[in-house]
């Protein structure tokens, strides 16, 4: 089962949908994508976050000791070739980088949004952030008088 901490360590229970708020260390979305493609080694977990400097920034920051100790292992690397991390900046690119995720079906293929198959596990890190003001006025622009 996927977890937010390395292992071993208590694990999240059995779901379809999961929602996780609250304060949480900031390397908990990477060990969820390790931990899933990990026990699930034929699917491929996603994680899309808005603010690429400042979640980099906050992983460096915590300096997470496992992930610095095993990202280099044969295991932690197999799992992570299955992982996927994109970085759309406002809601308008999520929206369209949600609706050109699909599939290879032979017809349309590009090499960022055609999957391979389907992901098992996608990880949607700090959505509220796209629905604030700053988000919409940077997506449309400042709203006319």
């Amino acid at each position: 089962m996927a977890s937010l901490f390395p292992h071993p360590c208590p694990q999240l229970p059995e779901y379809q949908s999961l929602l996780i708020k609250g304060p949480y260390h900031a390397s908990a979305p990477i060990h969820m994508l390790l931990s899933h493609a990990t026990q699930y080694p034929d699917t491929k977990a996603i994680l899309l976050t808005p603010r690429r400097a400042a979640f980099k920034d906050a992983l460096v920051e915590l300096n997470d000791a496992w992930l610095d100790r095993h990202s280099g292992d044969g295991s932690v690397g197999a799992a992570s070739r299955r992982t996927e991390i994109f970085y759309p900046l406002t809601l308008a690119h999520l929206r369209l980088l949600l609706s050109m995720l699909h599939e290879y079906d032979t017809a349309v293929h590009h090499e960022k949004t055609t999957l391979d198959a389907a992901p098992g596990l996608l990880v949607l890190h700090e959505v509220s952030s796209y629905f604030t003001s700053q988000s919409s006025d940077t997506t449309y622009g400042p709203t006319p008088c």
